[in-house]
């Protein structure tokens, strides 16, 4: 998260907030309304990893005044009320000696998992890309449609929120497909030998490979491959 912000490129005093974290998270809609939704939702999740930064902080029994201030600042920079406001109004918050704590706080913790090559994010990007096109003449039930189409949401949010919370996310959201999939288990069952469904299986296939190399903690190795193995065989 901190090597995200810290890449947030120059922007002139006037320009609107909600421009520059739109810009940074890729977020291309044209609709205002939708756009703030999007970006209140990565910031969330940026919020989310802070708390998270503090609490282990605290556990690490380190002194508060070494990252507690700094920790404030990039919430202070993250509110959503500032999104209609001009962004020296949240610059202000994001000096290099914020970061230099932050840097710190990511130093000092424990790397639970390791960097997806970005070849296998632009796959998993053009895999999905490809599934939702296949949707456009599709001859799925609606029901199943709707379940690939939420599927595809799932993905792409997991995706946009990799740079902020890491593999985590794409481990969350195949977890919550996989509870999906068992519930629908009969339609997809029927529908196993669509073209769509072939290719959302691949989908998930390659998220869960790329979450299961990532994260390096003994006890979610292989998670996601095994819960796809057992899901294959209930088919």
């Amino acid at each position: 998260m901190v090597t995200l912000l810290k890449n947030i490129p120059g922007h002139p005093d006037n320009i609107q907030t909600l421009e520059v974290w739109a810009a940074l998270f890729g977020i291309n809609e044209p609709n205002k309304n939708k756009k703030s939704a999007a970006v209140a939702e990565l910031l969330a999740a940026m919020y989310r990893e802070l708390e998270l930064i503090r609490e282990q902080m605290q556990k690490a029994n380190f002194s508060e005044s070494l990252y507690s201030s700094s920790v404030t600042r990039i919430e202070d920079a993250l509110s959503t009320m500032l999104l209609p406001a001009t962004w020296n109004q949240v610059r202000q918050y994001l000096t290099p000696e914020t970061f230099v704590a932050l840097s710190f706080c990511g130093e000092i913790l424990p790397d639970e998992e390791t960097q997806i090559e970005p070849a296998e994010l632009t796959e998993i990007h053009a895999l999905i890309d490809e599934l939702q096109v296949s949707l456009s003449d599709s001859q799925l039930p609606p029901r199943l449609n709707k379940l690939v189409e939420h599927h595809i949401d799932l993905i792409r949010r997991a995706l946009a929120e990799y740079p902020i919370s890491g593999a985590k996310t794409l481990r969350e959201a195949a977890r919550t497909a996989l509870g999906e999939l068992i519930e629908e288990k009969e339609i997809v069952a029927t529908n196993r030998e669509a073209p769509e469904i072939n290719k959302l299986g691949s989908v998930w296939k390659k998220v869960n490979e790329a979450a299961d190399t990532a994260l390096k903690a003994e006890k979610l190795s292989q998670l996601g491959q095994k819960a796809w193995a057992m899901l294959e065989n209930v088919f």
